[in-house]
């Protein structure tokens, strides 16, 4: 038994000795998660090479397009051919494809052998063989003579313009086929079916297999969006946004792209990556120099690669006593097949043995277990490459699509997928290790790329039905010029008939005199009290008129809202609601005893007798109060304020909204003599002439007529151009039959004209796979606003999927631009109507003049006008058309947030102007900063300076050669992190680390400095003991993230805590020394290195690009460092070398150098600072302030009225309340302005639109000022290196790190486009330390042990400590 176990236990050990014998042969096939996460970024970063026009002609990744729009929905149906041409066989396929009820498909395949003189021949030869072989199957099958469509899986390279045609770049898989590279394949065999006779087929489709693969698994998972082919060859293919593809025009859904990614590398992006087996397998391949990804993975070089790691192993004698066979040097005698056998759990080594013995050799079992591992290590190199490329392209569409998380599914196919028995496991596993942010489904595809072209060809065929129904029912929609000019003559027929006496009861277009004889002329002065009353919400307004020089509208106001209860409830409880809210408005704003003039707009169409009287004709946008129509509005809301018996108000006028639109525009522009409104309703009034208008007596000037244009069709005039979806919408309205033009051309209306439109064309199966949700079902569940938001920007089709998921409807990219079509077809219409209205009523007010050409401006106001994209350029131009004697000016309403947030945006430019710098301003900055520079390095002038210019003794950046094993302290604020970093240089230098973060208490922070280093000891003796190198003397490196002096490169003197830092008796102090103490009883050895963390991150990136000389933090605080010659810093002796200094730049204008753009919100933050006085760069521009600072400016803004109406809330007025992350989140481009509006609701603001622009507006300034100043600084540094250099252009890297450089989405491009535009003269690339500073602390130690090995008693071994 003992024999037994021994036995055992020999060849456990045996095993395990050949296993590291080859896993040291073969390291550089290993690759670690952090490479593989390297190479995944080389190839997105060549995908987006191969996307961009500019750069796809040099791209090794060629990145296809394959015309192909939309993966299978479920709903193709029908009989289909396909062709699977790629290999020494093809096949032909019949496919039918059934949907009733339950989904299926049925196949019948032939498989058609291609002789080696067809594939090397001619290529017309080739297309004959193929269209003959397609004849015999459709007479074996006896397929009926109907025209059947076919699909081409043609798995080679091309270049397609559309889905059917395909330019062949190369041959590869040994095809040879003479004259057809460059050519239309799908022509090609167009022209042979032709010449053989007897084939009637359509080729609609040509795909390459991994397409093919997608379509295939597409059908049975509808999430399947990228194929992938690992066999023979290898290639992969997905879903990209249209919007990125540079190579064809349109920026709406999506197209399948054919990555080609077996190019990956023949630009030498792998170079690093390739051993030297293949190199071997590239040099005796048919193309050396290209496919050098495939040649890695694919199943045609696995086999040959692992011969040549035998054979290679073998001559060394690592391998079969040293004896090589003639089999094993024979190319080819390897198969992939054999490692598939080899690598079988159970019987593997015997396979491996029966293989080896094929090949003439005698393995022992020694050699049949190394033998089995290089196997392994290839076939799972495959599988690690094949993974970080497929993780590049999830990552792409999870980012494109702006998910946290993306669910997926990837359809593969290959020989080397299918039959080896780790691979797909091993392949899964890695790419959910890369990606843990995708949930990735793997699907076999059970049927190849074959029946993917079929699906190709029928869903091809699918929306080419689907698209024909689509453009009849939108074409209901479409407005033809007679139309257009149809509708205008009508309106004016219509304007006429509501003025004429004999015919005004029975006009549709009311033409409601409004007794405003004038429009302003900017002597009006005084402060009213104004009520807007016309939908849902209503405002209540105090307005300030101030005439002559200082001429100014200002207002106050205060919005509410009316429930549905009270819209539909009585007239008494309307009145008594707004006369609540009326009270409380005035509480607010302290004026209970303050008898106003009050002017009440009123949106909704009024009989007028008077200025101040007027009878509502009848209730629209959803109102039905009771006791209303028919009676004066003034008397019912008098009564409502004599029932409260609070407050008295002088009710002077009542007006239309439209007409108090057109008074507000007229008081800037004396031209204003139109009002329009285009949001929940529509309207429009106009100045008429009194001889006109029959119904009000007098013939002398003009008069306001309120149109009421919304009742336009109720004549059945419009019957022509009104659709179905029109008739459903009146039919479920509250007023069925009125307001037909309002319900056309009216935000309450166009949303619900979408949603009809949507339940027909789903009910058809053209939209959501034929299902109705409920939501769908609900009458006003898809709001105007979202037409707006579908329409806005290349970013809509997200919006159209958030909006659909919202209503409960599973939406394809496919549904998704089909509702922003129909969005956009019923906007349209909505605009051009508008216009065409518009034009009739400019005409009249023309002809009515008796002038030839008409110059007159349009006051407008309505969010439909304000907020869609489209609406208002169409309704203009339409405008335009159709009345080309009149040049008419839109002007948005002053109280419009068009206009509102123009003028806001313009106070603020002009309240912050001194924040904003001018080139020649930075120029100036820089130059100072040079100054302080050489001031901070001279023996006479640094007592004095403020830039302090520290010498760090660092006087070498690493070079490539450092090696060991370090430990890294990392303390910097409340937390720090230990450290072991590895820094091998065996081949190919790497760095591995791995950290323990660990927290520093208040008490600690604010106590002793012996109980702060004390601390630090703790925990780096409870890491060592964790580590199990308890034992070991570690040499230890400091990198300490607070101002120093140092003598040499382990000593150094805190000049100052910053950082919350107050830890008593360490000011001035050696720390180093402090820190030695309270380390020594742990065995560890004294410090060999103490740093700053701007100099730690200079290294970090240094070892990553040795050009690597500055070094900069920009994050809660800031600071750089730099190399500087030895000859000028006079601080420390010697004058050969470099050393890098430590700026301690925060310092900068602590001596008043730059008083003159400090502004008086920069003095208030210093004030309120724990270190006044110093530090004033930092405070202008680090992250620990600048959210401070943005909330001093909008204090002050919003105490001078111009922000939030003047309310300040107690938050806002709360320091550290505004933080910079909020700075980060408000400049973001696309939801910034919601992100303003959600950060000011936390802080009690309730913002307006225009508010969330101008604190947007307040951000982007605040932010570009400190990447302006920082840029400023830093280009004082490049001039002084370059000129330190003599050299006419300086090549130089910046290593960055810091919070505000890294979140800020817009600070990084700032920083860079300024320091390139002021120092031109100077290369710059910018890295970002991925690390902190924390492995460059090991880069100083590892630098130093390098130089001066003495120093280190255990040179294999060492240990950092970073604070």
């Amino acid at each position: 038994m003992f024999a037994v176990h021994l036995l055992s236990f020999y060849f456990s050990k045996l095993q395990e000795d050949q296993i590291k014998k080859v896993d040291r042969f073969l390291y550089a096939m290993r690759l670690s998660d952090e490479q593989l996460m390297d190479i995944s970024a080389r190839f997105h970063a060549e995908m987006e090479k191969g996307l961009s026009s500019e750069s796809n002609a040099t791209a090794a990744v060629k990145m296809l397009p394959t015309h192909v729009f939309s993966t299978p929905d479920g709903s193709e149906e029908g009989e289909f051919l396909a062709l699977d041409l790629g290999g020494s066989k093809f096949k032909v396929l019949r496919v039918k494809v059934s949907d009733n009820g339950k989904r299926s498909v049925e196949m019948e395949s032939e498989t058609y052998p291609i002789p080696d003189e067809v594939m090397n021949g001619r290529g017309t030869d080739l297309f004959v063989h193929v269209a003959e072989s397609l004849k015999d199957f459709i007479q074996r099958k006896h397929i009926n003579q109907k025209r059947k469509p076919l699909g081409f899986t043609f798995s080679f390279p091309c270049g397609q313009s559309k889905v059917d045609e395909g330019v062949l770049l190369s041959w590869s898989k040994n095809y040879k086929a003479r004259g057809v590279v460059g050519t239309n394949v799908v022509e090609s065999l167009r022209h042979a079916i032709d010449s053989v006779g007897e084939v009637d087929v359509d080729v609609l489709a040509l795909v390459n297999d991994t397409v093919g693969t997608m379509m295939t698994c597409g059908y049975d998972d509808q999430h399947c969006e990228v194929g992938v082919i690992v066999g023979t060859g290898t290639n992969a293919c997905y879903m990209e946004e249209m919007r990125h593809i540079d190579l064809v025009e349109g920026d709406e859904g999506r197209m399948c792209i054919n990555t080609e990614w077996g190019a990956f590398g023949d630009d030498g992006a792998l170079d690093d990556f390739i051993t030297q087996f293949d190199r071997e397998i590239d040099a005796a391949s048919t193309n050396p120099g290209k496919q050098l990804f495939e040649k890695m993975v694919s199943g045609m070089y696995m086999g040959e690669m692992v011969r040549l790691i035998l054979l290679k192993m073998a001559k060394e004698g690592l391998l079969f006593d040293g004896k090589v066979s003639d089999a094993l040097r024979t190319k080819g005698k390897f198969h992939t097949k054999h490692i598939t056998l080899i690598e079988q759990y159970k019987e593997g080594l015997k396979n491996t043995k029966d293989i080896l013995l094929e090949l003439g050799l005698s393995p022992s079992e020694d050699d049949c277990v190394a033998v089995q591992h290089v196997c392994t290590i290839v076939s799972f190199r495959s599988a690690n490459l094949c993974a970080a490329a497929l993780a590049a392209v999830l990552n792409r569409v999870r980012r494109s699509r702006k998910l946290k998380r993306l669910r997926i599914t990837v359809g593969v196919d290959g020989t080397v997928y299918r039959m080896h028995p780790q691979y797909p496991k091993r392949l899964h596993k890695v790419v959910r290790r890369l990606v843990p942010e995708c949930h990735v489904r793997f699907v076999l595809s059970e049927s190849g790329s074959s029946k993917g072209a079929a699906m190709v060809t029928a869903v091809a065929q699918r929306r080419a039905a689907q698209r024909k129904e689509i453009d009849d029912t939108l074409a209901l929609l479409s407005l033809s010029p007679e139309n257009l000019q149809q509708v205008r003559d009508q309106m004016r027929v219509e304007l006429e008939r509501g003025l004429r006496k004999d015919s005004h009861s029975t006009a549709c277009v009311k033409m409601l005199p409004s007794f405003v004889y004038r429009t302003p002329n900017g002597t009006e002065r005084g402060k009213f009290l104004a009520l807007d009353l016309g939908g849902t919400n209503f405002r209540v307004l105090v307005v300030k008129i101030r005439s002559g020089i200082r001429k100014s509208v200002r207002m106050y106001n205060k919005i509410y809202s009316i429930p549905l209860e009270i819209m539909q409830g009585t007239g008494e409880e309307l009145f008594d609601h707004i006369v609540q809210c009326i009270s409380d408005f005035l509480d607010y704003m302290g004026m209970k005893n303050t008898r106003l003039p009050l002017g009440f707009t009123f949106s909704f169409p009024c009989r007028q007798t008077g200025i101040d009287k007027g009878s509502l004709v009848s209730w629209t946008k959803g109102f039905k109060a009771t006791d209303c129509e028919g009676n004066d509005v003034v008397d019912m809301l008098r009564e409502a304020i004599k029932r409260r018996n609070e407050f008295d108000l002088d009710i002077v006028a009542v007006v239309n909204d439209t007409v108090g639109t057109m008074m507000t525009c007229a008081y800037e522009d004396p031209k204003c003599e139109i009002g329009l409104i285009a949001g929940t309703g529509s309207n429009v009034c106009y100045m008429e002439e009194m001889r006109n208008i029959e119904t009000v007596e007098g013939d002398e000037g003009r008069m306001c007529i309120n149109t009421e244009w919304g009742g336009f069709g109720e004549n059945d005039c419009m019957e022509n151009i009104r659709t179905r979806f029109d008739r459903e919408v009146d039919e479920g309205s509250l007023n069925k039959g009125k307001q037909r033009f309002e319900k056309m051309t009216s935000g309450m209306y166009l949303g619900e004209i979408v949603r009809q439109i949507l339940i027909d064309l789903t009910s058809r199966g053209l939209l959501f796979r034929g299902r109705i949700t409920e939501p769908l079902k609900t009458r006003g569940i898809f709001e105007t606003k979202f037409l707006s938001q579908i329409e806005s920007d290349r970013l809509a089709l997200l919006q159209v999927r958030s909006i659909l998921q919202h209503l409960g409807l599973d939406s394809t990219c496919d549904d998704s631009i089909i509702v922003k079509e129909v969005c956009g077809v019923v906007s349209r219409r909505a605009a051009q109507l508008c216009g065409a209205g518009m034009a009739a009523v400019v005409d009249k007010i023309r002809e009515n003049r008796g002038l030839s050409h008409l110059q007159i401006t349009v006051g407008v106001d309505g969010t439909l006008y304000k907020l869609h994209p489209h609406f208002s350029g169409i309704l203009q131009n339409t405008v335009k058309t159709l009345a080309p004697e009149c040049d008419v000016e839109f002007v948005l309403s002053e109280d419009g947030s068009g206009k509102g947030a123009a003028l806001i945006t313009a106070v603020i430019d002009k309240y912050l102007y001194a924040m904003r710098f001018s080139d020649e301003t930075l120029l100036d900055i820089m130059n100072r900063f040079k100054i302080e520079l050489v001031n901070g390095l001279g023996r006479d002038t640094n007592p004095t300076a403020t830039v302090k210019m520290l010498p760090t003794f660092v006087r070498s950046i690493p070079d490539g050669s450092e090696k060991g094993d370090f430990i890294a302290l990392d303390l910097g604020g409340s937390a720090f992190r230990i450290l072991r970093v590895k820094v091998s240089d065996e081949k190919k230098q790497t760095v591995q680390m791995e950290s323990q973060v660990y927290d520093t208490p208040e008490d600690i922070i604010h106590g002793s400095g012996t109980q702060l280093f004390d601390h630090v000891a703790e925990c780096l003796g409870d890491f060592i003991e964790k580590q199990n190198i308890k034992d070991k003397k570690l040499p230890v490196g400091f990198t300490f993230s607070f101002p120093c002096a140092q003598t040499k490169l382990n000593e150094s003197y805190l000049l100052n805590w910053t950082k919350r830092f107050k830890a008593s008796g360490v000011e001035g102090m050696d720390v180093v020394a402090l820190l030695n103490k309270a380390i020594k009883k742990r065995g560890v050895p004294d410090i060999m290195a103490v740093v700053n963390d701007t100099v730690g991150t200079m290294m970090t990136c240094g070892f990553d690009d040795q050009r690597c000389e500055v070094g900069i933090i920009i994050g809660t605080g800031t600071n750089a460092c730099y190399m500087e010659e030895m000859r000028h810093i006079d601080l420390v002796e010697g004058d050969e070398g470099r050393m890098c200094i430590n700026t301690e730049w925060g310092a900068f204008g602590d001596d008043g150098m730059l008083e003159d753009i400090r502004t008086e919100f920069d003095r208030e933050i210093d004030r309120g600072s724990l270190n006044p006085g110093k530090q004033l760069f930092e405070k202008m521009v680090s992250g620990m302030y600048m959210g401070e600072l943005v909330r001093l400016i909008l204090v002050k803004m919003a105490k001078e009225g111009f922000l939030f109406e003047g309310r300040i809330t107690p938050e806002l007025l709360t320091k550290g309340t505004f933080e910079t992350k909020h700075v980060s989140a408000i400049e973001k481009s696309k939801d910034g302005l919601t992100k303003a509006k959600e950060i000011l609701a936390r802080l009690g603001v309730e913002p307006s639109t225009d508010d969330c622009i101008a604190v947007q507006h307040v951000c982007n300034i605040v932010s570009h000022r400190s990447a302006n100043l920082i840029a400023a600084t830093l280009g004082g540094i490049l001039s002084r290196i370059k000129d330190n250099k003599g050299n006419p252009r300086l090549r130089t890297t910046v290593g960055i790190d810091g919070s505000l450089y890294k979140m800020h989405p817009q600070y990084s491009r700032r920083l860079h486009k300024t320091v390139r535009r002021l120092v031109p003269e100077s290369d710059v690339r910018f890295l970002l330390s991925e690390s902190g500073s924390s492995k460059g602390a090991a880069m100083v130690t590892a630098v130093q042990a390098l130089i001066n090995p003495s120093l280190c008693p255990l040179k294999s071994y060492h240990v950092v400590l970073i604070i």
